[in-house]
């Protein structure tokens, strides 16, 4: 039972799965009064305009609005609700929420992260501290690692956590994004390579790389391996090089 003096909370997330956990775990917080949820950043806009929430658990990866963008929107129309930002693997974000000091859960989320984040959130809230927050974070990244990549229309600005695996295409390479989009750029893919932390991304074959966190399985006879996001899972043939590669990264 939510008491007269809970705050109004709003959950953005693509996710249906993850709204519908979220929900239920901030049932056994009577102090938390989930007036919404919504399933992408547009949805989220509105009902933040309708409810004008105290609180909003953010999700930071969904189709075509990032909770990034959010934030830069909720900051231009002066809405200052605190935001708790929910993430599963997005390793920069998480260096950006450090910095910024804001709150953050790694999904799935565990009820005991949940019940201390949401303890902090009473203890700290203030509408100042949110707005000296936000700038801070925006200003780190103002300052982020994206690339400028180019393409036949201007350029892309991408945080390479964000690409999925990419593909040649001649003199042009296919960038597969976790957002299921994908987009043409116009360098080839061994100078895309060049660019791309060595650490997360591997070249399978001669004319396809990978990011390392979504490799879910290879298969040294049918030479194959399996990336996997969610409930996508892409299959794609690896050269003998890398499976020799990676045969003797093992011994």
């Amino acid at each position: 039972m939510k008491t007269t003096n809970s705050y109004k909370t709003i959950i953005i997330d693509d996710e249906a799965e993850a709204r519908d956990v979220l929900f239920a775990l901030l049932q056994g917080h009577p102090e938390i009064d989930v007036v919404a949820t919504a399933e992408d950043a547009d949805g989220g806009l509105e009902a933040i305009v309708k409810h004008t929430p105290d609180l909003i658990f953010l999700d930071i990866r969904m189709p075509r609005k990032t909770g990034f963008d959010m934030v830069h929107e909720l900051r231009n129309l002066q809405l200052n609700p605190a935001i708790i930002f929910v993430t599963a693997y997005d390793e920069y974000a998480i260096q950006a929420f450090k910095v910024a000091a804001f709150d953050y859960l790694l999904k799935p989320v565990d009820p005991a992260d949940l019940a201390e984040t949401v303890n902090r959130f009473q203890k700290n809230r203030t509408a100042a501290d949110f707005v000296q927050k936000i700038d801070h974070l925006l200003h780190h990244l103002h300052h982020d690692d994206r690339l400028k990549l180019n393409t036949r229309a201007g350029f892309l600005l991408i945080d390479p956590a964000e690409v999925f695996y990419a593909t040649a295409d001649g003199n042009y390479t296919v960038i597969n994004f976790t957002s299921d989009q994908s987009e043409i750029v116009t360098l080839n893919l061994g100078s895309l390579f060049k660019l791309l932390p060595h650490k997360h991304f591997v070249r399978i074959s001669r004319s396809t790389l990978v990011n390392l966190s979504y490799l879910y399985r290879i298969d040294r006879k049918k030479r194959t391996c399996e990336l996997r996001k969610d409930s996508i899972s892409i299959p794609l043939p690896v050269s003998r090089e890398f499976i020799r590669d990676i045969s003797t990264d093992e011994n």
